[in-house]
């Protein structure tokens, strides 16, 4: 019997490093541009303090742990992080998502994939333990002196840890929704490489071999993006539907 489905992969690739184009202001502008941005943060912060809902608690356990000076308990989601992060059950164990996490410390891949594997138990993603990939271990030896004839070298030892997390059974757009707030959310000093199964039908190329135009999401509708007028119009030209 053939398999109604056809795998698909398609890797998606997140960089630590993003260029973001900044206008040098002058010495008033930045000082104008400083007492703006109390002036806002002050407004922000008297709008919160005049419409305060009384503290009314519905349910109190006796599991119910309270603040030290405050008698307001602590909720359970900050609670649960002196505890190991909780971890749904599988229903039908299909790979929909696999995240490999690499960077030259330890504790930082610890930490970023624990934040992985809290938002996913939110947002009802059933996800594998962080697992430990084969660590890369390299000696560079250099020579100390500019001389090219000098004997003394100096050797530096690069370790760089690699760590994985499995996703499995949700849906492509719950999916789409953990890695992009997990990669709003990420360290600096991790590098992050997630590759994404989409599934499709056996007559999935006759299916798109129909399609004449590609439509424009309705997000971008209406928008004055560069970027986005280009993708449209990449969308629409007919080098693309070749290519695909």
């Amino acid at each position: 019997m053939l398999n109604p489905y056809r795998l698909q992969n398609s890797i998606r690739s997140f960089t630590t490093r993003s260029i973001v184009s900044q206008k040098f202001l002058t010495p008033n502008e930045l000082i104008s541009k400083t007492k703006q941005e109390q002036l806002e943060n002050q407004q922000f912060q008297s709008q919160l303090r005049q419409n305060q809902s009384p503290y009314s608690p519905k349910t109190l356990t006796s599991h119910t742990t309270y603040q030290e000076n405050h008698k307001r308990p602590i909720p359970l989601n900050v609670e649960l992080l002196q505890y190991k992060p909780l971890r749904l059950p599988q229903t039908h164990g299909d790979e929909v998502a696999t995240l490999k996490l690499r960077g030259y410390n330890d504790d930082d891949l610890i930490r970023m994939g624990e934040f992985a594997l809290r938002s996913a138990y939110y947002l009802g993603i059933p996800m594998s333990k962080l697992t430990s990939l084969k660590t890369e271990k390299r000696l560079y030896t250099v020579i100390k002196s500019p001389f090219a004839q000098a004997k003394t070298k100096q050797n530096f030892h690069r370790v760089t840890y690699n760590k994985q997390l499995v996703a499995y059974d949700a849906n492509p757009e719950v999916v789409d929704l953990w890695l992009s707030y997990v990669n709003r959310y990420k360290l600096q000093t991790v590098d992050m490489k997630a590759t994404v199964v989409a599934r499709e039908g056996l007559d999935y190329n006759e299916e798109l071999s129909k399609l004449k135009d590609f439509e424009f999401p309705q997000a971008y509708e209406g928008l004055e993006d560069p970027v986005a007028q280009k993708v449209k119009e990449l969308l629409q030209s007919d080098e693309f539907k070749k290519t695909l």
